[in-house]
């Protein structure tokens, strides 16, 4: 997952990578041709399969899919049907579009009647709370909200008495959930599922795909990963592992067979040029984490990927270990700020 820097000022908004402006979705029913970097349309037609590929804005990001299959009418279906999903799920997952269920939640503060997705995205969220001490919390919306307030206005991080109200409004444990409704305890709480959802979606598009009869699927949507099967190939997909500090760099590569694979790291989203202050701040302190420059999770899925790498981040090298080995099923690495690199127990049957 290969990223390309940019340089953030005091002031701006927090950049985000090329790498993350695009997300890429590949599906092939009983292909096994692969040749050097990408599906060529001869070797394709020998095979008697087609090609659809269509790339649409969505998820505040350039979203391409390409589906193969030996009808080209039901390529495009599966096209529009995987479109047509992520667009669901961003209706009501997404904290910044005006009306969605998450968007009332935070404007109300309370929900009724919350669709079952949303449930279960704010349930499973709870559950990695509690799971990891804190380190991962979507009520930490009100500290994203003022830090990004604060370097549009001024330029620098908000003042310390401003974050420490911002704190009181943090903590999972102020959250009611039942299915009739989502409730917060206190006034002016907030939720992002940014660090949750994404991959939430990803799942879904692969589920959309093998519904389709899609077998070897992997989809991209820049540091979440998730496949089905098998490359095209016939071989394990092979996913390049960020490079905290080198553009395009990579610190090794992870084979996937139906697993999935999320990266965070301060270098995504930053406010400082030296990446001090990221858009990853810890939810018991209010400010960035000081140790760790990046996390990359392997996983059974990519939401509990994409979880368990913010947490690991937020938690260190040390404790972030401790979680990833002793979950099961669960791999990863993590990059420090002085750019060691620690790799759990299990990682090596993963990697290349």
């Amino acid at each position: 997952m290969s990223d390309t820097s940019s340089q953030g000022k005091p002031g701006q908004q927090p950049r985000r990578l090329p790498r993350r402006q695009a997300l890429r979705i590949t599906a092939a029913v009983g292909a096994s041709a692969l040749l050097g970097g990408g599906l060529l349309r001869s070797a394709l037609e020998r095979v008697g399969l087609r090609r659809v590929r269509e790339t649409r804005d969505q998820m505040g990001t350039l979203v391409t899919i390409s589906a193969v299959h030996p009808d080209p009418d039901v390529a495009r279906m599966m096209v529009a049907d995987t479109f047509d999903e992520i667009e669901r799920m961003e209706g009501l997952l997404s904290r910044h579009r005006k009306g969605t269920p998450v968007w009332r939640l935070n404007e109300f503060g309370v929900l009724r009647a919350p669709p079952h997705e949303v449930l279960e995205v704010v349930g499973k969220a709870l559950e990695y709370s509690e799971l990891t001490s804190g380190a991962f919390d979507v009520t930490v919306a009100p500290l994203l909200n003022l830090y990004n307030a604060s370097f549009s206005e001024t330029g620098v991080a908000p003042p310390s008495e401003e974050i420490r109200r911002a704190l009181a409004l943090v903590g999972s444990r102020h959250v009611h959930v039942s299915d009739r409704e989502i409730v917060f305890e206190k006034v002016g709480m907030a939720v992002t599922l940014d660090g949750i959802a994404k991959g939430y979606i990803v799942d879904r598009a692969v589920e959309v795909l093998q519904d389709h009869g899609a077998e070897r699927v992997l989809v991209n949507a820049g540091g979440d990963m998730a496949s089905a099967g098998e490359s095209l190939g016939g071989e394990a997909w092979q996913i390049g592992l960020q490079d905290p500090r080198i553009v395009n760099g990579s610190l090794g590569v992870v084979r996937l067979r139906g697993e999935s694979v999320a990266s965070s790291g301060d270098y995504m989203q930053y406010l400082t040029p030296d990446m001090s202050v990221h858009h990853i701040l810890d939810p018991r302190t209010g400010s960035s984490p000081e140790h760790t420059s990046g996390v990359s999770v392997v996983a059974p899925s990519a939401m509990t990927a994409d979880a368990l790498s913010t947490a690991a981040l937020v938690l260190g090298p040390r404790e972030g270990m401790e979680l990833l080995d002793r979950l099961d099923g669960i791999e990863g690495m993590i990059v420090t700020k002085d750019q060691t690199i620690l790799r759990s127990k299990g990682l090596g049957r993963y990697t290349v």
